[in-house]
């Protein structure tokens, strides 16, 4: 699978005056750049989540995402983690939910991904993890319980497709969480250093209802005022009924952050 080095480009602002449309594009990181400014991390990430308060903060989200799955059964389930990182939201998951799991992992960083295979190696679970497109997850349709992603999809060109990727590969009535940045002052400093795209929450919800989730709820990241201005999560369930004949996306890069 070929990640593409070509730069993405990045909308800024847009508007309609009359018959005329203005726009601004910002050039964003190719996957060879943002691949490695991750690397050249890995080895303080974890430092810096701890420092901002969102390990803590991963947990409290973790505990409301798996709040009544305590009756799942024993079976392990099979949770992804879309831009893993150094591991820290798949630890946090580790930590809150009852049920033995297996753990696939995707990131753009090799360094990152080896920073995230230390941190998980004291827990009990089998862990696999690999460098891969969002855009096109190398994983079978309909092949796991749970799906998880951090600050991932604003770096994407196309955002909604990874999330068409996510609940693709998401059974029929299991759950998947996403934590995206806020489209606040703090949001414009992660917008202005790492080139992101400013996602607006309404918008990433119809793209999750467009994929087949539902009962969609926004759960506070943490209760520290830091973590709660920077993100928030989304948490919804796919649909039993819901269509595998979900976009098979092939185009664009991989981009995560923390």
């Amino acid at each position: 699978m070929t990640l593409e080095t070509q730069k993405p480009k990045i909308p800024v602002y847009e508007r309609w005056f009359g018959t005329w449309q203005i726009s601004v594009n910002r050039r964003g990181f190719s996957a060879d750049d943002l691949r490695q400014a991750y690397d050249d991390q890995a080895p303080m990430w974890t430092g810096k989540l701890m420092k901002l308060g969102f390990l803590d903060a991963y947990r409290e989200v973790m505990a409301d995402f798996t709040e009544g799955d305590d009756d799942a059964g024993d079976a392990p389930l099979r949770v992804l983690d879309c831009g893993v990182g150094t591991g820290a939201l798949s630890v946090a998951f580790a930590h809150e939910v009852a049920q033995p799991f297996d753990l696939s992992a995707v990131d753009i960083s090799p360094s990152m991904l080896s920073e995230a295979r230390t941190n998980l190696s004291g827990l009990d679970l089998r862990f696999d993890g690999q460098i891969a497109d969002m855009h096109s997850l190398p994983f079978e349709t309909g092949c796991f319980d749970r799906v998880i992603c951090a600050h991932t999809i604003e770096h994407l060109a196309s955002p909604n497709a990874a999330i068409s990727e996510m609940c693709r590969v998401l059974k029929p009535g299991g759950k998947l969480l996403l934590v995206v940045t806020r489209k606040s002052a703090l949001g414009a400093y992660i917008h202005l250093k790492w080139r992101t795209q400013r996602l607006d929450t309404d918008v990433v919800k119809t793209w999750l209802e467009q994929c087949g989730l539902e009962d969609l709820e926004e759960l506070p990241v943490g209760t520290g005022a830091w973590t709660r201005l920077w993100s928030t999560a989304i948490a919804g369930r796919k649909n039993e009924a819901a269509s595998f004949a979900l976009q098979d996306n092939t185009a664009a890069s991989f981009r995560r952050t923390a």
